[in-house]
């Protein structure tokens, strides 16, 4: 009998001590059921603390404004668009506007305005921080119910205009060097003058003003142009600018507008 006893209480304690690791298992599996989203609210609040961290390391500001070719005056609602993101803004009444992009990636902005011809520039930094551009938008004339005509400045190069260039370069200058780049190409012939095209958007003083068979265009359409249909390349170094920001080296209708050197580039 006493060995009976004991049996059935030492199963009684096995019987107990069960319960207890049963209990203290739910209580656990409960514990750490509260604390799931615990867990997942502070991952999630570190990974958008570091996305954001790192979203900051990886862009740039690119600020600037934009203002009238003509009266040099800020032009304020432009429309400035990145081409192919989601992105973009309008400029302020002082012609200023500020974008944030990815650096190490070229990106297209367009500035539009109802009143001004389309300018487009592409952006580029490998740096954080903040790139400053100046973007000058030319005029254009609008007819509500008549029809304008409007004709184009021309302009005459003397030979004496011509002499004064400081740069003369011919045709058969690109035909030798057969690259069909117009960058490279003219990086190749004028180091000094045409500077890459990544320099160029970082800085104005690195950018040279551009007119095409006497039309003036934005350095970065450069890359339009056929190197294989230019007649011949001038180039003017400029003395300085104006008071309106403009300076007409000579007396042929090219004002300086971006660096100091004139290009004009009549093709065939």
């Amino acid at each position: 009998m006493g060995s009976l006893r004991e049996e059935m209480k030492t199963e009684n304690n096995k019987q107990k001590q069960r319960k207890k690791s049963k209990t203290k298992r739910t209580l656990q599996g409960r514990m750490a059921g509260r604390s799931l989203p615990l867990k997942i609210l502070l991952v999630a609040a570190t990974t958008s603390i570091l996305e954001l961290a790192t979203a900051q390391v990886n862009t740039f500001a690119l600020t600037g404004y934009v203002v009238d070719s003509i009266s040099v005056m800020p032009v304020h609602n432009v429309n400035v668009i990145v081409r192919g993101e989601l992105k973009g803004t309008t400029t302020d009444s002082l012609g200023r506007f500020r974008i944030v992009l990815l650096r190490g990636t070229e990106h297209i902005l367009v500035f539009s305005h109802i009143g001004y011809h389309k300018v487009t520039r592409r952006a580029y930094s490998q740096h954080p921080g903040e790139v400053e551009y100046r973007i000058m938008l030319v005029p254009r004339s609008i007819a509500l119910g008549e029809v304008l005509v409007t004709a184009k400045k021309r302009f005459v190069l003397t030979e004496e205009t011509t002499r004064r260039a400081s740069f003369r370069i011919g045709g058969e200058e690109f035909e030798r060097l057969g690259e069909p780049d117009m960058e490279k190409a003219m990086h190749y012939l004028l180091p000094d003058v045409v500077q890459p095209l990544k320099d160029r958007l970082q800085l104005d003083k690195n950018d040279f003003t551009l007119y095409v068979d006497g039309e003036w265009k934005e350095s970065i359409f450069l890359d339009d142009l056929d190197p294989f249909t230019v007649r011949r390349i001038l180039v003017w170094e400029g003395l300085g600018r104006g008071q309106d920001n403009r300076h007409d080296i000579f007396p042929i209708g090219l004002p300086l507008r971006r660096g100091k050197y004139v290009i004009l580039v009549e093709t065939r």
